[in-house]
């Protein structure tokens, strides 16, 4: 872990670049003793935004938290402390809906743990794996360690100017999230859905999450109809 500590403290944009690279997640999470692990910034219901690691499963089980807004990174960032779960099975009657769709990627053991500044949440590291059991004293330890640095990381990562340049105002930075995991078409399509129902922002993302668990379908795929005018929430009212 000590390596891995030191390459996410690069000062350099070349080592800030490293350090969110996917060998340094892939480092990490051998660390750890997990099979993958990553970081995403954000708070409330508008979810977290993955900016570190991007391992497929990692994705999937963000993807999962936002759709169904329950799990244990949903209650790191509302408790501001680790959620540990060594075995998911245990954990149905916590989480009724994400415990059966994690448990469905291969998931049977979660580790989340918030990013925090002083007593504020500003995201949350997530550590899943297959095989169930709690972390070990030095691995709980390592994690700590690892979600503090992670955090200065993400707060303080900023991209070469040549970089920045050609970013979209209003689009994440090179190095910072995926498009895939980026939610602009959610927020828009929020917004949207708002309208055509005349409710407030908050019912308007919760009636958005809804429909997209009763068709078994992506949040951001539901909305990128939505903002592509191939579905209307006024209509399905009707």
């Amino acid at each position: 872990m000590t390596a891995v500590l030191a390459l996410l403290g690069g000062v350099g944009a070349r080592e800030r670049s490293a350090g969110l690279a996917s060998p340094g997640a892939a480092a990490a999470a051998a660390a750890l003793g997990v099979d993958g692990i990553a970081a995403g910034m954000g708070t409330g219901p508008a979810g977290v935004v993955l900016a570190w690691g991007q391992q497929e499963t990692s994705t999937a089980l963000e993807d999962a938290h936002f759709t169904l807004g329950q799990g244990p990174s949903v209650e790191a960032l509302a408790d501001g402390a680790p959620i540990l779960v060594a075995d998911l099975a245990v954990a149905v009657a916590r989480w009724p809906a994400f415990t059966p769709a994690a448990q469905a990627l291969g998931v049977n053991a979660v580790f989340a743990f918030p990013l925090q500044v002083g007593a504020i949440s500003v995201g949350v590291l997530l550590a899943h794996r297959a095989v169930v059991g709690p972390l070990s004293a030095q691995q709980l330890a390592d994690a700590l360690a690892l979600a503090d640095a992670v955090t200065v990381l993400l707060l303080h990562h900023a991209a070469p100017e040549t970089e920045a340049a050609s970013t979209s105002p209003g689009m994440p930075r090179p190095g910072w999230a995926a498009p895939t995991t980026y939610r602009a078409q959610v927020h828009q399509a929020t917004g949207m859905i708002s309208v055509q129902l005349n409710v407030d922002l908050a019912e308007a993302l919760a009636r958005l999450r809804a429909h997209a668990y009763a068709h078994d379908r992506r949040v951001a795929d539901v909305a990128d109809d939505v903002v592509a005018r191939r579905l209307r929430f006024d209509q399905l009212e009707s």
